[in-house]
Formats: C-alpha cells, sequence, structure tokens
C-alpha cells in the first residue's frame, strides 16, 4: 500500500523541519556498500558484463539513473537483435556472498530507444 499526502498543514506552535518516516513493515533503509551489474545474453549465448561506474552504487541516494550505451554490448558481439536473458545483480558476480542488507528498487527499464 502507498499512502501520499498534500497539503499538509499544521496549527499551533510548530518547529523544525519535516520528517520522513517509514510506516509498515520495520525495513532498514539503509544498503550495505556493494556495485552493481547488468548482463545482456543474446540467444546464441554471447553475453557482455557491464558493471556501475560506482563501485558502491548501492549506496547511491535519492533515485540514480543508469544509462548504458547499446555499443557496449554490440562491441562484445551481443546480437542486440536477438537478446534472450538480461540480468542485474548486486555485488561481485563471479565471487558472490551472503549477508549484505538493505532494499533497491529497479523501474523504467528501458531497451533500444533512448528514455527521455
Amino acid at each position: 500500500t502507498i499512502a501520499q499526502y498534500s497539503g499538509a498543514a499544521t496549527t499551533g506552535t510548530v518547529t523544525g523541519q519535516w520528517k520522513e518516516t517509514w510506516i509498515g513493515d520495520d525495513v532498514d533503509r539503509t544498503n550495505g556498500s556493494a556495485g552493481l551489474y547488468l548482463v545482456l545474453e543474446d540467444s546464441a549465448g554471447k553475453s557482455k558484463v557491464v558493471a556501475h561506474p560506482d563501485p558502491v552504487a548501492t549506496t547511491l541516494a535519492p533515485w540514480q539513473q543508469w544509462r548504458i550505451p547499446l555499443s557496449e554490448f554490440t562491441a562484445a558481439g551481443v546480437k542486440m537483435t536477438a537478446v534472450k536473458k538480461l540480468t542485474i545483480g548486486v555485488g561481485d558476480r563471479n565471487s558472490p556472498k551472503a549477508g549484505s542488507a538493505g532494499t533497491i528498487f529497479f523501474d523504467d527499464i528501458g531497451f533500444g530507444k533512448a528514455a527521455q
């Protein structure tokens, strides 16, 4: 459930700054420090891994856009008209480790035409 408020007002003597409060599940809103990566694989099994330029991307706040030129994949021989699988990962793809904590939201994943 999402609640969104607008036009909030107070009466009487109120001081201090507005603060954000998480309501509902007791969620730890801080993330462990790790990088992100994306893998595209085509139907022939060719793939390319692209790492986020910030090695601690999971700690970035607030929402961040990550644009990856298609040339990153075509230069590695990935056939963009035959993409079979897209994988988004956190941490070291070659040496995964359990035990980190946090929450990451992925949205507006686009492919091909540039986002506006």
